[in-house]
């Protein structure tokens, strides 16, 4: 069958990106979250169907220069927003509200299009943003599908960050957007929860 079905290729991903990045095997770090869109319905702004970010849930709005279209079925993908012309998506992810001193983000989003525009807004405002790579990779010739993967690092940790793409075609599209992230603590609070994991690990070995 030539369609490709999201859900199992979504799971994958998500997997990928995980093993990748910082996440622990048996659960969340703290200052962690992970957020996947497979955009299932046509709710806009949408929630995203992997949500593990303990700190709020993140939204995705789908905006274009003409009023973007949802379709269950699009070019072998389900679950597509497309738009003539231009196709913007901005993403709103809460954060753990602690001062660490950095975070960093990794994004994956399946795509139509050439990359027209992005940005990456720390709110509040006046953080430091740095772009550490970024690559698009065509993954389906045939139909047009690309796979956009970036990492950012934000310094200080934001409360939230806006992270804002676009993309641009005769006809846009967009299949999925993944988000990894992880607000990195200052090394002395790294040692303490270490040192508090042995501490607690001798008494349960003493009771």
């Amino acid at each position: 069958m030539e369609m490709e079905r999201k859900t199992t290729l979504f799971i994958l991903v998500v997997a990928v990106m995980i093993a990748a990045g910082p996440a622990a095997t048996a659960g969340l770090l703290p200052g962690e979250t992970q957020q996947g869109w497979a955009f299932g319905d046509n709710s806009n702004p949408a929630i995203p169907e992997i949500d593990l970010n303990p700190y709020g849930t993140a939204t995705a709005i789908i905006t274009g220069s003409v009023s973007p279209v949802w379709a269950a079925e699009l070019l072998g993908r389900d679950g597509v927003w497309h738009a003539e012309q231009m196709l913007d998506i901005t993403l709103d992810i809460p954060n753990q509200m602690i001062p660490n001193p950095y975070k960093e983000i990794r994004l994956e989003i399946g795509f139509i299009g050439d990359l027209a525009d992005f940005s990456v807004l720390p709110i509040p405002f006046g953080g430091s943003v740095e772009r550490v790579s970024q690559a698009v990779e065509v993954v389906d010739p045939t139909n047009g599908w690309k796979k956009l993967t970036a990492m950012y690092i934000i310094e200080p940790n934001p409360d939230r960050e806006v992270v804002y793409y676009s993309f641009a075609a005769g006809v846009a599209a967009v299949d999925y957007v993944i988000v990894n992230t992880i607000c990195v603590p200052e090394p002395m609070t790294i040692s303490l929860l270490g040192l508090g994991g042995l501490i607690l690990a001798r008494r349960r070995r003493r009771s």
